[in-house]
């Protein structure tokens, strides 16, 4: 028998007769399995909501029939009646539900002004928002590090601090096989465990099989070797126990906590964007003054953007249902600028986040398995795209009815258009991502063995 295969059999005798590790690894693998469970209870939630939204539909169009029995005005009809337009997760997202827990994964559409309705979302718990949900990619990203600590941080020392590591170097026994086979039990346990759990979130969540679940146990791997790495270079320190947990500690610290929280601020100080909120109101504003303005002056401004309709009758009484949806389209188009630098800005903020990943790991696996998930930021910023064009056909259905005078009958209710997204994987972020990883790994492991051939191993 090898040393090395003697040197890997002891260090599992080691870890049994650890009970605290033995202990952690298996709360981890509980509360994996529990992020797992969560994160498709989670989806399946939505999507059994989803799947009642066009029966809310058909409820509101039950309730204008039986009010219009005849035939009716197609305003009155635009005004009441509503519908939906839905974001349907992919079933990646069980694994990471990424933005899905703070954007809204549904929108209630009618042929009113769109801003306003577009950045519409529940009442939520903010404590519950700010937290997060709970998912495998969570475990793996924050927790699986805090094992890796675990188990890592008293590699070389404590032997040392136990006078057992004078006798193992009097042996035949080169101290880069001593920290490689250390390093590798550590490694093939905390690997197994990851990639273990992530088979099993991939089969309960029924994932096709493609490349996609290759590139997430890459991901996940990838991640789990630069802690081990981050490990190496505090061991390769040959400070005491207590000195390698605070530095692991303070690693884990600064990488998954503060330098996402600094480039965050950095990015929203590099690409401001104006708020939601401001958008709205500023729409609304437009729209309130639209009952103040000159009819003419009103239709002539829509004219000029739907020429088609030029020619419909002038309008002479005090109010008609075509001049009130002209002056709401008029609003949209009002803050069409301010809407166009929102979505930009947005997306420079993500672009920017993502070629910035390097800086932290931890941010860069986080960011490519909810791309990989398509549940990250452009996921959301194509629903509201996929949104407004589903708006934009209700428009297109309605206006006819509108300016041509047509009545609108229950026979109609079945032409009206219906939505559905389903949500994009993000493949070339997630590509990105996994490179930073590659980078960062080579890195932490190249400056650790430098650092272990440059320092002799010694034994006190």
């Amino acid at each position: 028998m090898s040393q090395f295969s003697i040197l890997l059999h002891y260090e599992w005798r080691h870890f049994r007769a650890a009970r605290g590790l033995v202990l952690l690894t298996s709360l981890l693998l509980v509360v994996g399995l529990y992020g797992i469970y969560y994160g498709t209870t989670e989806v399946a939630r939505q999507r059994r909501h989803l799947a009642e939204l066009p029966a809310l539909t058909r409820h509101s169009e039950a309730e204008l029939r039986r009010k219009f029995a005849g035939p009716a005005d197609a305003g009155e009809i635009g005004y009441y009646h509503y519908t939906f337009a839905r974001h349907q997760p992919s079933p990646w997202a069980s694994l990471a539900l990424g933005q899905r827990d703070v954007n809204p994964y549904y929108l209630k559409l009618r042929l009113l002004g769109l801003q306003g309705q577009l950045y519409a979302s529940e009442n939520v718990n903010p404590t519950k928002v700010l937290s997060g949900n709970f998912d495998l990619a969570f475990v793996l990203v924050y927790l699986f590090p805090l094992l890796i600590i675990a188990l890592c941080f008293n590699m070389l020392s404590h032997e040392r601090e136990l006078g057992i590591l004078p006798l193992l170097l009097a042996q035949p026994l080169r101290p880069g096989v001593l920290v490689a086979a250390k390093l590798t039990f550590r490694g093939g346990l905390v690997l197994g465990l990851a990639l273990g759990l992530s088979a099993v979130g991939l089969a309960w969540a029924g994932v096709p099989l493609d490349g996609r679940v290759a590139l997430w146990l890459a991901l996940v791997g990838l991640y789990c070797l630069f802690w081990l790495g981050v490990a190496l270079v505090v061991a390769a320190w040959q400070r005491s126990s207590a000195v390698n947990a605070v530095a692991l500690l303070g690693a884990w610290l600064l990488l998954l906590v503060l330098v996402p929280s600094l480039l965050q601020v950095c990015v929203a100080a590099a690409h401001p964007v104006p708020q939601g909120l401001a958008l709205t109101m500023q729409q609304r504003e437009a729209i309130h003054g639209g009952w103040d303005r000159p009819k003419t002056a009103t239709m002539t401004r829509f004219f000029a953007r739907y020429p088609q309709y030029r020619d419909t009758a002038t309008i002479r009484e005090r109010f008609a249902w075509r001049w009130y949806y002209a002056f709401q389209y008029l609003g949209d188009q009002s803050v069409a600028p301010l809407a166009a630098a929102y979505t930009q800005g947005q997306q420079q903020r993500h672009a920017l986040v993502a070629h910035l990943g390097w800086l932290s790991p931890a941010l860069s696996a986080q960011t490519s398995l909810n791309a990989l998930a398509g549940t990250d930021l452009p996921a959301h910023l194509a629903f509201q795209r996929s949104a407004t064009r589903y708006h934009d056909a209700l428009r297109a259905f309605y206006y006819p009815f509108l300016f041509k005078k047509i009545p609108f009958t229950h026979a109609d209710y079945a032409r009206l258009p219906t939505h559905a997204f389903a949500s994009p994987a993000d493949l070339g972020t997630a590509a990105r991502g996994l490179w930073q990883l590659l980078g960062g790994v080579g890195a932490v492991y190249l400056l650790g063995w430098a650092l272990l051939r440059g320092r002799a191993v010694a034994p006190r």
